[in-house]
């Protein structure tokens, strides 16, 4: 099994996941992709890609929390035994023995979260509605925007490629670190300027140590982003790092 995330949640990068489900296949392996980053932002086609499986997460796409969703290959799905017993996953049973329900049945064992499934659809229905495509061509411009403002800001180090000139090639995020100050330093108190941004290591560990840092603080933007958004956030950015520069060196 052959696991990809689509989109990098800490660099931005848009993975050419077709071409690895296509070697991947060559030799026989099966390949999930993790959608939770492109799912919400991109038109993602499952039958272009070829894969196998592929997740994404409720939340992440204007839905509740605690839901999501695994796309898997009928065909695949068909010879894979279920992970758990419940409610709706039989066929027939037996003392001895028991069959089981077509997919996907048979791996949606017991009483669904009912109310989370059901917004999760009114968040597709939206999402749907406003356009994949058109929330794409918004995130291509505030990611070019995004980017182009905090690279000018001095000190600043942004993980992951630059966008292209039409702002694609890279998701509408930037993490990044500050020369002198900690990234969960620069989160929280960019935080009190009614800024929200995220500090950490992003789930992405092993990619932070392999930049020789402990974490860093993460700008993501949505279809809800503007460019006035990102202003404010750089203006709490201007505003932090000056205060944490007088600290360093108070007037006489």
């Amino acid at each position: 099994m052959v696991s990809v995330a689509h989109v990098s949640n800490t660099l931005g990068c848009i993975n050419p996941v077709e071409d690895i489900v296509r070697e991947a296949h060559a030799v026989g392996a099966k390949v999930l992709i993790d959608g939770c980053q492109s799912v919400p932002h991109m038109a993602v086609d499952v039958g272009r890609l070829g894969c196998d499986f592929l997740v994404a997460s409720g939340h992440k796409m204007c839905g509740p929390t605690g839901v999501g969703f695994l796309y898997g290959r009928r065909e695949v799905l068909r010879d894979m035994p279920p992970w758990q017993g419940g409610g709706e996953m039989i066929d027939q049973v037996f003392l001895e023995r028991s069959t089981f329900a077509d997919p996907p049945g048979r791996f949606e064992a017991g009483t669904p979260a009912i109310a989370q499934c059901v917004g999760l659809g009114a968040a597709c229905d939206f999402l749907t509605d406003v356009g994949m495509d058109n929330i794409a061509e918004h995130e291509h411009h505030i990611s070019k925007y995004l980017y182009d403002r905090l690279a000018a800001f001095p000190g600043v180090r942004i993980y992951g490629p630059k966008p292209g000139p039409d702002g694609r090639g890279r998701a509408a995020l930037a993490a990044f670190n500050h020369e002198s100050i900690q990234a969960s330093d620069l989160s929280t108190f960019i935080d009190l300027e009614g800024v929200a941004i995220r500090s950490g290591h992003h789930c992405t560990q092993p990619l932070h140590r392999l930049f020789g840092a402990s974490g860093s603080a993460r700008a993501s933007a949505y279809l809800y982003t503007i460019e006035e958004d990102v202003d404010r956030f750089l203006a709490a950015l201007r505003s932090t790092v000056d205060m944490f520069a007088a600290l360093d060196h108070p007037s006489s």
